[in-house]
C-alpha cells in the first residue's frame, strides 16, 4: 500500500476538478449515486450545519480506489458529549450508502478512516451505513474493523433493501411474475384504462421538464398521504421538499433526474420520481391521483411496472426499491437483500461510557418519541399542523 496516496479534506469547493473522476469512480467501483459527488455536496449543503466535514480520497496511480464522505457531529455539552461519525447523507432520510472502495483496498482504507477519526479528531462512535450485502467492500470493511486495535467493540445492525433485477424486454420480466400477478400487471398495464381514457406515459428527463414537474409531484404526492392520515415524505423530513428541489435540479444538469408518469385525458394519475445513475434506475418516490374512481385501476403497481418498463427501455439491469420489506415489492419481482450498519466505538473508556450513555438516551427516544408520539399520536393531529421529524432523534439514529 505504499503508493496508495492518502487526502482528507475538509471542503468541498476544493473538489470542484475532481467532480467526473470522483462520479466515474463510484460507478466503476458499485458505489450508489448517495455517494456521487453532486449529491454528497447537495446533502451537506443543506443538513452540514455545525457539523465537521472529513472527505477521504485514496488514490493509486492517479486512479481512485476509494472515496468516503465522512461527518462528525458532536452531541450534547461538556463532559456529556459524544462525537458521531457517519458517512454523508446518513440519514435524512436513510438510504443505502455503499461507499465506492475497491475490495482489496478496503481493509487498508478503513485503517486510515480509523485513524483519523478516532486518533485525530477524538470522535468516540464511527457508524457505517446501511451497506448492502451486495457490495463486496462492505464485508471486508467489518472485518478490518473487528481486527482494529482503535476499536473496541463493532455492533453491526442489519437490514434489508429491494432490487428489482431487470431482464431485457418487458415480456421476460412478466415471465418471471406469479400466473396471477401476470394475469393482473398484464390487465392493468394501461389497457383498462385506455379503455376509457385517453392514455399515454411519459418520461420526463430535462431540466426545464423536471424542474416543473418537481413541484406538481410534491403537491401530488402530500395530498395523496394526507388523504390517508399520513404526512408524506416531504412534510416527515425537514427541509425535504428544499432539498429534492435543489438535488432533482443538480442531478437533472447531468442527465439523471426522472420523472415516469402516466396521463389520463392529460390528467396525472400516477407518477414515479426516480434517478438514472450508471447501470440502475434508483427510486425515490411515487405520486398518485387520489379518489375512489381511480382505486379499480391499481395505480401504485401499475406506476412501478411503468417506471421498470422505462428503465428497460434506456437498457438499465437494475431498478433500485430502497430500504425495509414490503410485499408488494416482492410481487412484482423484486429481490431482498441484506444491509449492514457497523457502528465501532473508539477503544477508549470515556469513549465506551458516552456510547452507552448516548444509546440509552437513543432507546428511551425511540420509545417515547418515535413509537408512541411519532407513529401514535402525530397522525391524529391535522396535517398542516405536523411539524417534520425531530432533529435531535435523527441525529441520535445512528
Amino acid at each position: 500500500m505504499a503508493d496508495l496516496e492518502v487526502k482528507v479534506e475538509c471542503n468541498y469547493d476544493v473538489l470542484d476538478e475532481l467532480r467526473q473522476a470522483w462520479d466515474e469512480a463510484v460507478i466503476e467501483l458499485g458505489g450508489s449515486i448517495y455517494m456521487s459527488y453532486d449529491w454528497s455536496r447537495t446533502w451537506w449543503e443543506f443538513y452540514g450545519t455545525g457539523k465537521e466535514l472529513r472527505i477521504f480520497l485514496f488514490r493509486k496511480e492517479h486512479r481512485f480506489v476509494g472515496i468516503v464522505p465522512i461527518y462528525i457531529d458532536r452531541v450534547g455539552f461538556g463532559p456529556v458529549r459524544c462525537s458521531i461519525a457517519r458517512m454523508v447523507g446518513s440519514n435524512i432520510p436513510p438510504k443505502v450508502f455503499d461507499p465506492p472502495i475497491q475490495k482489496d483496498f478496503a481493509e487498508f482504507i478503513l485503517r486510515e478512516i480509523l485513524k483519523q477519526l478516532f486518533e485525530k479528531d477524538a470522535c468516540d462512535v464511527l457508524s457505517l451505513g446501511p451497506m448492502s450485502e451486495l457490495h463486496e467492500a462492505a464485508g471486508k470493511m467489518k472485518d478490518a474493523a473487528l481486527k482494529s486495535s482503535l476499536v473496541k467493540e463493532c455492533r453491526v445492525v442489519q437490514g434489508v433493501h429491494s432490487v428489482f433485477w431487470l431482464p431485457h424486454s418487458m415480456e421476460e420480466y412478466y415471465q418471471a411474475l406469479s400466473k396471477n400477478e401476470r394475469k393482473n400487471r398484464r390487465k392493468y398495464e394501461l389497457r383498462t384504462l385506455k379503455k376509457e381514457f385517453d392514455t399515454r406515459v411519459e418520461v420526463l428527463c430535462t431540466p426545464e421538464q423536471v424542474e416543473q414537474e418537481f413541484e406538481d409531484f410534491v403537491r401530488q404526492h402530500t395530498l395523496h398521504w394526507n388523504e390517508q392520515g399520513m404526512p408524506g415524505h416531504f412534510l416527515a423530513w425537514p427541509k425535504a421538499t428544499e432539498y429534492n428541489r435543489a438535488l432533482v435540479k443538480a442531478q437533472a444538469k447531468l442527465g439523471r433526474t426522472r420523472f415516469v408518469r402516466i396521463l389520463a385525458n392529460n390528467h396525472v394519475i400516477s407518477n414515479q420520481y426516480a434517478f438514472a445513475f450508471g447501470n440502475s434506475y434508483v427510486w425515490e418516490l411515487p405520486a398518485q391521483a387520489g379518489g375512489k374512481q381511480w382505486e379499480r385501476f391499481s395505480l401504485g403497481p401499475t406506476g412501478i411496472v411503468t417506471m421498470i418498463d422505462a428503465a428497460i427501455r434506456e437498457g438499465k439491469s437494475r431498478l433500485e426499491g430502497g430500504l425495509a420489506h414490503y410485499d408488494y415489492k416482492l410481487r412484482l419481482s423484486a429481490k431482498e437483500h441484506e444491509t449492514m450498519t457497523i457502528r465501532m466505538i473508539r477503544n477508549r473508556l470515556s469513549s465506551r461510557i458516552r456510547f452507552k450513555f448516548f444509546n440509552l438516551f437513543r432507546f428511551c427516544l425511540d420509545v417515547g418519541y418515535h413509537k408512541i408520539w411519532y407513529r401514535r399520536i402525530r397522525p391524529r393531529i391535522p396535517a398542516l399542523r405536523r411539524k417534520p421529524q425531530w432533529r435531535l432523534w435523527l441525529r441520535l439514529d445512528f
